[in-house]
């Protein structure tokens, strides 16, 4: 059996940290051998108190790395990567929800010439415009990737990557864009990236306009850094195709289109509400990442 590495970046995390660590313990797992679960945490509120809890009624081997400073999700991937016995890691955001073969269709499709498989997030069902917003844009990024339209597929909500593959790599710890680094730096290595459309992650949209704003905040800055560092973004998306594939997926969703380009409109008023709004160290949000 493959053995693979479950990592978790972590901050401020004690409304979602039980659910994702139940979804890994009771996920069927039965064709890999999950050899352990890796924290990385910063966290100052009691998320450190629920996992040794966790950790105390559950055999599975989890490995709490606990900081006592805010240092970011980039460190944490690194202290995770560093740290993984698996052939393969598995990298999940705290806030998310698995579904229970998600692990196991991350996995399979890691070989000899992939060297990166990303996961196919779906916002959980909610109301409200930056909601409708977060999930039109999910399914319009997904849309995008199953018809191929561009190979850029790589989102830090859920991946897996080969073990030997990631710890040649070092990111930044300033960085935003940790996914689409990853990708590049392995695509530079000369290994395949890969969508699966079956490796579902359910996670929370936004519902507050700050948050909404700091999303596409940090997206925006974190394409910008990648430039800086002098790394030219691979197969990019064209406009072209962009736009087009955003009105296909309109017509089907015109609510939803509507409210991402209200919330789009509407990001220089929010942004000025809110502190690190587009930081590596993000704002704490009252919905989700």
């Amino acid at each position: 059996m493959t053995k693979v590495t479950v990592g978790i970046p972590s901050y401020n995390e004690q409304s979602n940290i039980k659910t994702i660590l139940e979804s890994l313990v009771y996920s069927n797992l039965n064709s890999i051998n999950l050899s352990e679960i890796i924290i990385s945490d910063d966290s100052t509120d009691d998320t450190p108190n629920i996992v040794n809890q966790f950790m105390k009624n559950h055999s599975k081997k989890i490995i709490f790395l606990h900081n006592d400073k805010r240092k970011g999700a980039a460190s944490a991937w690194n202290d995770i990567i560093q740290n993984a016995n698996g052939e393969i890691i598995v990298l999940y955001d705290a806030d998310v929800n698995p579904n229970p073969d998600c692990t196991v269709e991350l996995v399979k499709k890691i070989n000899d010439n992939v060297g990166i498989c990303a996961s196919n997030p779906k916002a959980i069902p909610s109301k409200g415009i930056p909601a409708q917003g977060t999930i039109f844009l999910g399914s319009w990024l997904e849309s995008v990737r199953k018809r191929q339209l561009s190979q850029y597929t790589v989102m830090g909500r859920g991946l897996s990557i080969r073990s030997d593959i990631a710890k040649k790599i070092t990111i930044p710890e300033t960085l935003i864009a940790i996914d689409l680094y990853l990708q590049n730096r392995v695509i530079d290595m000369g290994y395949d990236v890969v969508f699966n459309p079956n490796a579902v992650i359910q996670f929370k949209p936004a519902k507050t306009f700050v948050d909404f704003s700091s999303q596409v905040m940090r997206a925006t800055k974190g394409h910008r850094q990648l430039k800086e560092l002098g790394y030219s973004i691979k197969y990019q998306l064209s406009f072209r195709a962009a736009i087009g594939e955003f009105i296909r997926v309109a017509m089907k969703n015109p609510n939803g289109a509507l409210s991402t380009c209200l919330c789009l409109i509407m990001i220089p008023v929010f942004a000025s509400r809110g502190k690190n709004l587009d930081n590596e160290l993000w704002h704490i949000a009252e919905s989700t990442k």
